[in-house]
């Protein structure tokens, strides 16, 4: 009796160990998410697998797209079986984000939206793409309704903006168990979000206050259209249309149709709570989320999802090297550095013909500024465009006619601009880019453009002032001693440079002289019978022209013209 005893033991442990090990090699349900509303299939995370972590981050653009793709490829070739994409993004362009979410559901991985912190707009049509999203703690997710940049849209437009977006929605939803009525709240105002319970079987759903009137109600179809119609048209708001000429054009509100209902389900349903009110875009946080089933799991840290997945390895698939400098090279802060590079290098190399190192940094710096957006999909055509008709302008103002002002000035503007948009990837269509992303990004090109030009103007301030006395620079000047002697083995009509001329006492503040060769704004004149080299404070003074020494250090001499 002990030895049978001691074998049935035996037997029911070697069971109960082999049914442990099959189960951990299958798809585990998540517990968490079990009881939350779907109408899709059921909630299945794959366990064991070697997930590969690909974050995205930023602004999504084209970049983006071409970035992912690559990584997805390294990531699958080093054997990868689960793709987790961590979001941190607060949106961007819409068409882009259309080709990412098309890609991702093309994947023949599983794969799982971390949103870890944020992933509004942009970021939630790529989430939902994804089989299953999870969100980490203090976390937000929801607001994708297009906006065309400097105002409202008309309603023509606003649909076709619309159209391809909540087609997407409504497309990841079915494939991955979502209910669409809240990423149509997402996208849409005025669709209200109603949790519903099926009276007999508990099935819990998100369906909006069309669907809401006929399942939980009992009201008909045509009922439930009439009564969630507004009783008086929204209020309308002043916009442009394509003309130019301002109209009345009614608030965006969304027509609020059935998306679940049917005649059999009239009545059978109970009311759980509203979710959505319809007032707002719906945006929701990790806590909310978890609540309506658009998240299925809280998970802030890499060991938490190592261990929520009993993943066999986890691996972070970052941007190589060359991904890395080229999105590091369009940094609004590195642009700023590249254009104080740009301007003291050609200011140095104008300065002293021939020196070569300024001229080929700033050379340098002006083909990353313009070149480095294009590798990265921001800039167009037209950005450099910009910038070439601004120079033209320039040389213009420089050498046809000088003293206008104007000219320079709006070539200038646009040269700068040119390099403060060629950053910004401004939309082509009205689903681009929402306003605000653009105009955050428009703003941070453009304090940084400003800082480097500012930082620019000061650096040639001191070299204007004491180039001659900065190390290694002061050897492109001469100094006293040698200037006096080169002075001595001249007579007084001998082209001398403005260190000499102080060397042996010959030119003053205040002194005044003739204009020998056009200056624009360097050139010669002839100062107390000797010949120089001078430069004006930016004016172009003609041959013959009677000038005034404003400042003499260096080997500069600074004039004006004399208006005595």
């Amino acid at each position: 009796m002990l030895l049978l005893t001691s074998a049935l033991i035996t037997v029911s442990l070697v069971t109960h160990a082999a049914l442990a090990q099959l189960d951990s090699s299958q798809p585990s349900v998540d517990t968490a998410a079990a009881n939350q509303p779907s109408s899709g299939p059921p909630i299945t995370i794959a366990t064991g697998k070697d997930v590969a972590v690909i974050p995205i981050q930023g602004m999504i653009y084209g970049f983006t797209l071409e970035s992912l793709q690559r990584r997805v490829d390294r990531a699958l070739a080093e054997g990868a079986t689960l793709i987790v994409i961590e979001l941190d993004t607060p949106g961007g362009q819409v068409n882009t984000a259309l080709e990412i979410s098309k890609y991702i559901k093309s994947l023949s991985v599983p794969t799982i939206a971390w949103v870890n912190n944020d992933a509004y707009s942009a970021g939630i049509m790529i989430a939902a793409a994804c089989n299953h999203i999870i969100m980490s703690r203090s976390s937000a997710t929801g607001d994708c309704a297009p906006i065309r940049l400097g105002g409202d849209m008309m309603p023509t437009e606003r649909a076709k903006a619309l159209s391809p977006i909540l087609e997407d929605f409504r497309d990841s939803a079915t494939k991955n168990g979502y209910d669409y009525a809240m990423f149509h709240a997402m996208c849409v105002l005025g669709v209200e979000v109603n949790l519903v319970e099926h009276r007999e079987t508990g099935q819990r759903q998100l369906v909006n206050q069309a669907d809401y009137e006929v399942m939980a109600n009992g009201l008909t179809r045509e009922q439930a259209i009439e009564l969630v119609k507004p009783d008086q048209p929204p209020p309308s708001t002043i916009v442009v249309d394509d003309k130019g000429v301002k109209v009345q054009a009614p608030a965006q509100i969304g027509k609020v149709s059935f998306e679940v209902a049917t005649e059999a389900d009239r009545g059978k349903w109970k009311l759980i709570k509203q979710v959505h009110d319809g007032e707002t875009l719906l945006t929701v946080n990790q806590t909310r989320a978890l609540e309506i089933g658009l998240s299925r799991k809280t998970i802030s840290h890499m060991s938490e999802l190592e261990q929520w997945l009993s993943a066999k390895k986890v691996r972070h698939i970052q941007q190589n090297w060359s991904e890395g400098l080229v999105a590091w090279l369009v940094h609004p802060a590195v642009r700023g550095v590249l254009i104080i590079a740009l301007l003291l290098g050609a200011y140095m190399e104008f300065q002293a013909p021939g020196l070569g190192l300024p001229g080929a940094v700033a050379l340098l710096a002006f083909i990353i500024l313009l070149g480095s957006p294009f590798l990265v999909g921001l800039a167009n055509f037209w950005h450099v465009l910009l910038f070439f008709v601004g120079f033209i302008l320039l040389m213009v103002e420089l050498f046809v006619t000088p003293g206008f002002a104007i000219i320079g000035i709006l070539g200038l503007i646009m040269m700068f601009a040119g390099l403060v948009i060629g950053i910004v990837p401004l939309p082509g269509s009205p689903l681009n880019v929402p306003n605000k992303i653009v105009f955050e990004q428009l703003q941070t090109s453009l304090i940084f453009a400003l800082l480097g030009a500012s930082l620019a103007g000061i650096g040639v301030f001191v070299l204007l002032h004491y180039f001659g006395s900065i190390p290694f620079f002061h050897r492109l000047v001469l100094d006293t001693a040698q200037s006096t002697q080169t002075a001595a083995a001249h007579d007084d009509t001998v082209n001398v440079s403005g260190s000499e001329v102080l060397g042996v006492g010959v030119v003053h503040v205040g002194d005044t002289g003739i204009v020998v060769s056009e200056l624009r704004p360097t050139g010669r004149a002839e100062i107390g019978g000797q010949t120089v080299d001078v430069v004006s404070l930016g004016q172009w003074i003609d041959v013959s022209a009677t000038i005034r020494v404003l400042e003499v250090h260096g080997n500069r001499i600074i004039v004006e013209p004399d208006g005595t």
